[in-house]
């Protein structure tokens, strides 16, 4: 299970809102747990995911931004732009799995 530590959840309605913990890859789903006491468990499902945007580095760390089918959008912060560039390739190719299964067989 693929993990990066220290990353920020952003509430894009309220940004003081903001959350920090880990960010975990499994092969089905994205999960972040908070830090804070209560250690809230946000799950996504990889084959809900339309889209992956990375906009560019700021000082504060790499964005990413993840939409789903379903209309929610998680915004992420990561401290590393290679963790940010690892993520999202990762979540690329999880959550379009039909595409590699046909690539493998080409």
């Amino acid at each position: 299970l693929e993990h990066v530590e220290n990353v920020r959840l952003i509430d894009r309605l309220t940004p003081r809102k903001s959350v920090v913990g880990t960010l975990y890859l499994s092969s089905t789903h994205t999960i972040f747990v908070e830090n804070s006491d209560a250690r809230k468990e946000t799950w996504v499902l990889h084959s809900l995911v339309g889209s992956i945007e990375r906009p560019p580095t700021t000082p504060s760390g790499s964005t990413l931004i993840i939409r789903c089918k379903n209309v929610q959008v998680y915004q992420l912060l990561l401290p590393q732009e290679k963790d940010c560039m690892d993520i999202q390739a990762s979540l690329t190719r999880l959550s379009r799995p039909g595409e590699q299964r046909h690539r493998d067989l080409q």
